[in-house]
């Protein structure tokens, strides 16, 4: 009687771990064709500062920090072609913000920014200020209005120009 019981509970045991591995298989499908795991493995590489975005992100967050300047708010959208945008107000003004953009490489950079912007790059109006700083396949872009249009233009050059000096724009 122990055999047959035993081969018993040997064949739910197995059919059970088959039926979780067949779950497990399925739902790391399911990540997949809806592009949850392409998703966190963005935020995750991002997260640890791996390749030029997340360096450009922790760089920039640092020297505004430095500046006693916090930037919150963080947003980010990614297009699907490998361009990434991240979008933070100043000191939780939402007058006052800057966009950097990360490109797949100079060539759509220059192509995004001119469809975007134009071929200025100060863009001033009744209302709104807007400052363009593009290097390689990174732009950082200042935009303020309200009547304290344009208090963080020396800050933001500062920045962008201290960007330029310390990173590996090649990645």
């Amino acid at each position: 009687m122990n055999k047959p019981f035993a081969l018993l509970l040997a064949c739910v045991l197995l059919i059970a771990a088959v039926g979780c591995d067949t779950h497990n298989v399925i739902k790391k499908e399911t990540k997949l064709y809806n592009f949850d795991s392409y998703s966190e493995g963005n935020i995750r590489a991002q997260s640890q500062g791996k390749g030029l975005n997340g360096q450009l992100l922790n760089e920039l967050q640092l020297t505004f920090g430095a500046k006693k300047i916090p930037l919150t708010h963080e947003m980010y959208a990614e297009d699907g072609r490998g361009n990434i945008s991240y979008m933070f107000y100043i000191r939780g003004n939402p007058q006052q913000y800057i966009n950097l953009h990360v490109f797949t490489d100079e060539q759509e950079r220059i192509k995004r920014i001119h469809n975007w912007y134009g071929d200025q790059n100060r863009i001033d109006s009744q209302n709104m200020h807007t400052v363009i700083y593009s290097h390689n396949r990174a732009s950082l872009i200042y935009t303020s209005s309200g009547k304290d249009k344009g208090i963080y233009d020396k800050q933001v050059h500062e920045v962008f120009n201290s960007l330029l000096n310390r990173m590996d724009f090649n990645q």
